[in-house]
């Protein structure tokens, strides 16, 4: 049966998870596109509802077909218009319960490479940064404050569905450091005006950048306590702009610590 209705409860209830607010308060995740649901199913996610057109292609189809089994649901080109994101339906639509992964869950290497990111509230940036910490090969990224949202469909999209292969974890600051301090890992925070330029660091033992939205940067949050090592650090800046994208330091931070560690 092929859903028709645009009134279906189905389709309503799907519209009115793209409410951000009423997304999270139902603890929904929406997920556009076959490449990305498919890595949100290798993630372990189990779908609540599977939506595609009949004669859709894509690489990635016949995978998720298999894994979404009895949540798959064909629908109209009409109601697939309607359900999607963006200005253009990207071939399936998939519903998720929001998974619940936390600090206590994230077990990194001894050398772990973490990615923090704190304050960041474009979810394009979000997932941009989450692209990058899933080609440099970190072990986590955390995000804080706790209410950072990593499973906005534009964050799900920009990090092209690498929000569900990176392990992560949302938490408020405090916390985040006992986790990092427990663990021994020495923290480095971006910072434009410190002095110290990432080149005159070492990032080969367990290592965790911290980036702050390019408005704000981390103003005095993320200093040296008596519990954490915090060092700040700079990227060189040789034109007229004072900073750059975070996701762009963070894939600078990030490679470079790899150079070092010979990866």
């Amino acid at each position: 049966m092929i859903l028709t209705s645009l009134s279906n409860p189905t389709v309503r209830h799907l519209v009115r998870m793209r409410d951000n607010r009423a997304r999270r308060r139902e603890g929904r995740v929406l997920v556009d596109g076959w490449r990305e649901t498919q890595r949100a199913l290798e993630s372990g996610l189990v779908p609540l509802g599977v939506y595609t057109t009949e004669d859709d292609v894509d690489d990635d189809r016949e995978a998720v077909l298999r894994r979404g089994g009895d949540a798959v649901r064909y629908v109209s080109p009409a109601v697939m218009e309607k359900i999607g994101y963006g200005q253009s339906a990207r071939g399936v639509v998939a519903e998720f319960q929001t998974p619940s992964w936390s600090l206590d869950e994230l077990s990194p290497p001894g050398d772990a490479l973490i990615l923090v990111l704190d304050g960041i509230e474009k979810p394009g940036n979000v997932g941009a940064a989450f692209r990058c910490a899933d080609a440099a090969g970190a072990d986590a990224v955390l995000l804080t404050p706790a209410h950072c949202d990593r499973f906005n469909p534009n964050a799900i999209r920009s990090s092209l569905g690498t929000v569900f292969s990176v392990p992560s974890a949302v938490a408020e600051e405090s916390q985040a450091r006992t986790w990092l301090a427990a663990r021994g890992v020495h923290v480095y925070a971006a910072r434009v005006e410190s002095s110290r330029p990432i080149w005159e660091s070492k990032f080969v033992g367990p290592t965790a950048f911290v980036i702050g939205s390019e408005a704000r940067g981390l103003e005095d949050r993320w200093e040296s306590d008596d519990e954490l090592s915090v060092t700040g650090i700079h990227l060189p800046m040789r034109g007229r702009a004072d900073s750059l994208n975070a996701s762009v330091s963070a894939a600078v931070l990030l490679y470079e610590a790899q150079r070092q560690r010979g990866s």
